[in-house]
């Protein structure tokens, strides 16, 4: 074992342990909902990762520990000049870093990308994921009930 944290760009060979992380993080949060998770097949999860990978507008960068999927940051193209944001990090890494190298990362992607704008959604009753978003430039765009929108120009 390694135990070395590598942070890359996701592969269509990364969608079974994509999908086993997945369904782990997915009961360690209630800031997480994944609802379809039961029906994605590792087939299916590979053709994602290959538009991903292929796109000039989407990203997911993954962040590796001992071989394991430990956490991933996603850029999900709206149009052809906005995206949304998504992180997760395995609760068993969490005040690691690795939320922010992710982003870090990812930040970087869309420096030479054609997007302008990203934006994410986050609970509100979630103080560190905004703290983190705020340390990058986002800024609250609009207040729901639950979450607010922040967004960032790039």
């Amino acid at each position: 074992m390694s135990e070395e944290l590598t942070l890359r760009e996701s592969i269509p060979n990364d969608a079974s342990k994509l999908i086993n992380f997945l369904k782990k993080v997915s009961q360690q949060s209630d800031f997480i909902i994944f609802e379809d998770l039961k029906d994605l097949t590792v087939d299916n999860e590979r053709e994602s990762l290959d538009a991903i990978y292929q796109s000039k507008v989407d990203e997911l960068m993954v962040a590796i520990f001992d071989e394991d999927i430990i956490g991933y940051c996603r850029i999900e193209a709206k149009d052809d000049e906005q995206a949304e944001l998504g992180i997760v990090v395995d609760k068993d890494f969490w005040n690691n870093g690795i939320g922010s190298y992710l982003i870090e990362d990812i930040l970087d992607w869309v420096k030479s990308s054609p997007l302008k704008k990203i934006f994410l959604e986050v609970y509100k009753n979630n103080p560190v994921a905004i703290h983190i978003y705020q340390k990058y430039g986002f800024a609250t765009e609009l207040t729901k009930d639950k979450t607010l929108i922040m967004s960032k120009m790039v």
